[in-house]
């Protein structure tokens, strides 16, 4: 029995001793099982990075089922502007009866209550029929945001209010008869054709709508693309009755509704992200890279010390790589920063070719720290741990790879998600890729 307890000791003896010896690694919380000797030296590194901006030719604004109209200042990139396109239903009855009267012809819109730019600014929205038929070109299920149509110079009803931030109100405004009365003599001359002359017949009177601002509009606003409502007012009219009638004009097809979406930079060294392939690095854009979901730019990472770091593999076992990025003050609404983006990995010409993952093909999500005690320490860290020792583990490093930053699915579909990161020049608070690695001989390997 006594050979028995002094066995059970021992063994406890021994657990205990590799717990302690495991708790004075505890900065790391690493495995380190793969090392040969036990003689070895914990090292940590930063290793520098370099950010860029490219943009896609194109980006889907359709399907969201939000309209965004007016203008905005962006830091870095300057004024964008938006309008809103989209196909309408035909009228909900063609009967029209001899006692029938035209009385006058409105419009519905109701805000999301997203609101962007001066809340001091009244803007004013103008609605101006198409001239052509909205329909998808051969291939097409979506529309984009550098997708036009020609719309004509009539602008069939204004309006000019001033919108408050996360009201989710209707605004509701008359339009010109002229066009109110168009619609009845539309019905009037088509109520006896058959469905399908009579859709061709009204995709050419009416091929949809567009909703835009004036020139001199100092914010962005949204409204509910399945809000709007042209509504048709008469009246029937005899000498015993009068009794008013309604004909509706709505959305029916949300993804025939997209925003148009431009920027005007004001010069700066974002005009020339013309193509996916042209890229500005940080060091030409202000120390910093841009976001921004509704023009399509996006921050590109590359890690040119990936060489360097295979050098040092003949040595060392990287066991975390964390990427830091800290995004740029007052980019970003500091009590809403997003929770968290993804990393993906581009070739040549920022074409994606696959997703970080980790070990266990999990995309790699972005974790964000949020210092109460100071309003610019705010940054994001991403394990890159997997893909960092994969790329070694390859032997020979792409020249022309890199990590493009792509915002979560959970966010908002607004389309107007805007972001700038400081790059790895910047004096504070800059981006970096932080190395933990274990360092021992070589003999030991």
């Amino acid at each position: 029995m006594n050979n028995i307890l002094r066995k059970l000791t021992g063994i406890l003896i021994f657990i205990l001793a590799v717990v302690l010896s495991a708790c004075e690694n505890e900065s790391l919380v690493l495995n380190d099982a793969f090392v040969k000797s036990g003689t070895y030296a914990e090292s940590t590194t930063e290793a520098a990075i370099n950010l860029s901006t490219f943009r896609v030719d194109s980006v889907q604004t359709s399907g969201y089922n939000t309209i965004w109209i007016g203008k905005h200042s962006r830091p870095v990139i300057g004024d964008v502007k938006s309008k809103s396109i989209m196909k309408l239903s035909e009228p909900s009855e063609y009967n029209w009866v001899v006692k029938e009267k035209y009385d006058s012809v409105t419009v519905v819109l109701r805000l999301t209550g997203d609101y962007q730019g001066d809340t001091t600014r009244a803007i004013t929205v103008n609605i101006n029929p198409l001239t052509q038929p909205l329909r998808f070109a051969d291939g097409e299920t979506s529309f984009y945001n550098v997708r036009t149509f020609s719309v004509s110079d009539d602008t069939i009803g204004t309006y000019r209010f001033r919108p408050c931030p996360h009201q989710r109100t209707r605004i509701h405004f008359r339009l010109n008869d002229d066009f109110g009365q168009s619609i009845v003599d539309f019905i009037k001359n088509n109520q006896k054709l058959d469905a399908g002359l009579r859709t061709t017949n009204y995709e050419k009177f009416l091929g949809g709508i567009q909703i835009s601002s004036n020139d001199d509009a100092e914010n962005l606003v949204a409204f509910r693309a399945d809000s709007v409502k042209i509504i048709l007012h008469t009246h029937l009219t005899s000498t015993l009755e009068e009794g008013r009638k309604t004909r509706l004009i709505t959305l029916t097809e949300s993804e025939k509704q997209y925003n148009v979406v431009w920027n005007e930079n004001m010069d700066t060294p974002y005009e020339t992200l013309v193509e996916r392939y042209n890229q500005v690095n940080e060091s030409e854009g202000g120390l910093h890279a841009v976001m921004f979901e509704g023009l399509g730019y996006y921050t590109r990472i590359n890690i040119p010390e990936l060489t360097n770091i295979t050098s040092i593999n003949e040595y060392a076992h990287i066991v975390k790589a964390q990427l830091v990025l800290y995004p740029e003050r007052d980019s970003y609404d500091k009590h809403n920063f997003p929770n968290t983006f993804y990393l993906s990995v581009v070739g040549k010409n920022n074409v994606v070719e696959s997703y970080v993952t980790t070990s266990t093909g999990v995309r790699v999500a972005a974790v964000l720290h949020n210092n109460v005690l100071d309003e610019n320490d705010v940054y994001y860290t991403a394990d890159l741990t997997y893909y960092i020792n994969a790329a070694l583990a390859n032997g020979e490093i792409d020249q022309f790879e890199g990590l493009q930053l792509t915002w979560s699915t959970t966010m908002n579909s607004t389309d107007y998600n805007f972001m700038v990161f400081n790059g790895a020049s910047k004096p504070k608070y800059y981006s970096y890729l932080k190395l933990y690695y274990y360092y021992y001989d070589k003999q030991d390997r």
